[in-house]
């Protein structure tokens, strides 16, 4: 659904409606990574809900190490009550509920709220982050997309413009090498795509170019093909044509960003005000759409998390979906999206910050690219990791210029398809 409709169905306001359990007290055990902006919402839904107690815990150090908490605690009966996972991790845990016999999914909470008032908060698109297999397993939280972060004034020494920023790979790699011609250490790009702990980089490569990461049967990778060969082309042009410096971390590229020694680096949206924050006035930092490799079959993987209710009491369910409403309102989502930069995931939100927007246009590209956005991909029975420990030394090498696009290609297709024949 484009932007404008999407805007134009909001049409009524989120009114939280009666709670459907007693009126005594309900503690809810919610769990989720670290966010700095986390405790002042938790304060509003006290003030808002007096009747349901939130029993923030102790937050887990990554999604990984929450994901392996949630399932322990799922066969020893202590799993929280809330959790907030990451959409890759949705489809693990929903498995395991279901294996367990214990899968609830929250489509009769939504039926129950009516088609106007779901119409009129949420774009479908953005349900489907949070779907598996036709089901709606949990709630959008914050929900992001990659963008080219940009120094404005390397751009326009290299001879470019950021509004008439280039739409194409091949048009980015060529401005990022005449920014690298600027001289003084100054890099044009700084896109490590083997550099990541996960594949959320080599996911956008891959969905970008209009193919998936495994194929229909889940047996090998789903982009042995042209598709895949551009990706792989790609992913070592805007090294190898630029100069650029391969690293293992995202981390010295973005020091490099700050102190205006890079012209480009890929980010979720969601460091925004951590980037602007680093920055302070050193340069002018823009932000700019991540560009597809195949502008009409590509697609952009969406980051970001959602919120399971994993409570199996009724009337902790019903408590815990007034929470999950209130998490998902238009004013908490408009006060995630000024703290973080995260695209709001209730379609209200962006009449009100309309005029946040317009002093902050940074944060309004990540809509530009909704229309493309797609679930992050979920390996099959937790082999995410195991996979990409085999590809992200094949991707750096690629950058690196020791392999060829040609080479490295069956070298993914081997290690994936041993990957999942083992599995």
């Amino acid at each position: 659904m484009k932007m404008k409709a999407i805007l134009a169905a909001a049409a009524l306001t989120l009114v939280g409606t009666a709670p459907a359990y007693a009126a005594d007290s309900v503690t809810l055990n919610f769990y989720h990574t670290q966010l700095p902006f986390m405790q002042s919402i938790l304060e509003g839904f006290k003030k808002a809900h007096p009747e349901i107690t939130i029993n923030d815990q102790a937050p887990a150090a990554n999604y990984s190490a929450g994901d392996q908490s949630v399932i322990r605690g799922m066969m020893t009966g202590s799993a929280p009550d809330v959790y907030l996972a990451s959409y890759s991790s949705l489809p693990t845990i929903a498995g395991v509920m279901k294996d367990r016999g214990e899968a609830q999914s929250l489509d009769p909470m939504l039926a129950k709220e009516g088609n106007d008032w779901q119409t009129a908060n949420y774009a479908p698109a953005i349900l489907d982050l949070a779907k598996i297999r036709g089901e709606q397993y949990a709630m959008p939280f914050t929900a992001s997309l990659p963008l080219l972060y940009v120094n404005k004034e390397l751009v326009e020494k290299a001879g470019g413009n950021v509004d008439r920023f280039p739409t194409t790979w091949d048009g980015v790699i060529d401005l990022a090498a005449k920014i690298s011609k600027l001289g003084n250490g100054v890099q044009g790009i700084g896109f490590s795509v083997g550099g990541l702990s996960d594949d959320w980089y080599w996911q956008m490569m891959v969905m970008g170019a209009g193919d998936q990461m495994l194929d229909a049967k889940n047996s090998g990778i789903g982009y042995d093909d042209k598709g895949g060969l551009e990706a792989l082309r790609i992913t070592q042009d805007m090294a190898v044509k630029t100069g650029m410096s391969v690293y293992a971390d995202p981390k010295p590229a973005q020091q490099q960003f700050f102190a205006g020694k890079i012209g480009m680096v890929v980010e979720s949206p969601s460091d925004l005000v951590a980037y602007e924050t680093a920055i302070g006035d050193r340069f002018t930092m823009r932000t700019v759409r991540f560009p597809l490799i195949d502008a009409k079959k590509g697609g952009l993987p969406a980051g970001g998390n959602a919120l399971m209710v994993l409570a199996k009491d009724a009337a902790k369910r019903a408590a815990a979906w007034e929470f999950v409403k209130y998490m998902t309102s238009a004013a908490v989502q408009a006060e995630v999206s000024r703290a973080s930069g995260y695209m709001p995931v209730n379609v209200q939100t962006a009449k009100a910050l309309e005029g946040f927007y317009a002093e902050h246009p940074n944060f309004q590209t990540v809509f530009k690219s909704m229309n493309a956005a797609m679930p992050w991909f979920a390996y099959p029975n937790n082999t995410a990791d195991d996979v990409w420990k085999g590809v992200a030394p094949i991707l750096d090498q690629l950058q690196r210029g020791k392999i060829t696009p040609d080479a490295a290609l069956p070298k993914i297709r081997e290690h994936v398809a041993g990957v999942m024949a083992a599995q």
